[in-house]
């Protein structure tokens, strides 16, 4: 039978296992995030791209 100092000492362990298990997690959600923001950004750019050109191909035919 494991003295009480052991039980608490591995108890410790596991805590701090479980909360390396949520930081991971919750990095891995952040840099997720990021290249969501990433993708968001280039929608935007290809998108006011695609703005410019319908215009530019538009004046070149004479409409405004």
């Amino acid at each position: 039978m494991s003295d009480w100092f052991s039980t608490a000492v591995e108890m410790q362990r596991e805590i701090l296992r479980a909360q390396k298990a949520q930081i991971d997690a919750a990095q891995k959600m952040l840099d997720a995030g990021k290249q969501l923001n990433a993708l968001q950004e280039a929608g935007q750019k290809a998108a006011e791209a695609n703005l410019a050109v319908w215009k530019q191909w538009s004046k070149l035919w004479g409409w405004k």
